[in-house]
This record gives structure tokens, C-alpha cells and sequence, in this order.
């Protein structure tokens, strides 16, 4: 329920009770995922199978040299290529998964 633009008015009522308004009385915020961090870090094993030349190339679909040298900037902490290197691991991961059956 919308009251004088605000909605879920009643939860509002009730925390207002319990917590400080400074705490939900706020804009909705997102939140980051390390993803480069990962990929740097815990993933990175699996990261290395999905972006070596045999795998890249494997589809005939992805060229290798510029997608290297991403990863490879990205390693290095040169340059934040996360989003770019996460999109190209998951069309990898699908790719192997779905391997034989497209």
C-alpha cells in the first residue's frame, strides 16, 4: 500500500518502533559482487580453463588474442575487466555444459 508516496507503510510504522529511521528510511541501494576478486582469486583455476586458447577457440565463435590479453590485463590488476571476463565465462561454461547438445 502507497501512502503519501511511500509504500509498505505498515512495516515502516513497526520498525519505526523498534529500529533508528536512519535505517530504512533510505533509498533502495545495491550491492557489489567481487567478481573480480573471485576470478582473481578462488575461481581463478576454473577462470584459466575457460580462457585458454584451446577452450576460446574450441567454438569457433570467440577470438582468443583479445579475450588473452583481457584476462591477462585483468590478472595483473592493470585494468578492471570483470564484467567483459564474466560474460565470457559464462557463454564458456554454458558452451562446455551444453557440449553435444545444441
Amino acid at each position: 500500500q502507497v501512502h503519501q508516496g511511500k509504500g509498505k507503510r505498515i512495516l515502516r510504522e513497526v520498525l519505526q518502533r523498534y529500529v533508528p529511521e536512519h535505517l530504512f528510511a533510505r533509498p533502495k541501494m545495491g550491492f557489489g559482487i567481487p567478481i573480480g576478486d573471485w576470478i582473481r582469486g578462488d575461481l581463478k583455476d576454473w577462470a584459466e580453463s575457460l580462457l585458454s586458447k584451446s577452450a576460446l577457440e574450441s567454438s569457433g565463435l570467440l577470438q582468443s588474442t583479445p579475450i588473452l590479453e583481457a584476462w591477462k590485463d585483468h590478472k595483473l590488476q592493470g585494468a578492471d575487466r570483470q564484467y567483459e571476463l564474466w560474460t565470457i565465462l559464462m557463454f564458456q561454461a554454458w558452451m562446455e555444459k551444453t557440449k553435444g547438445n545444441i
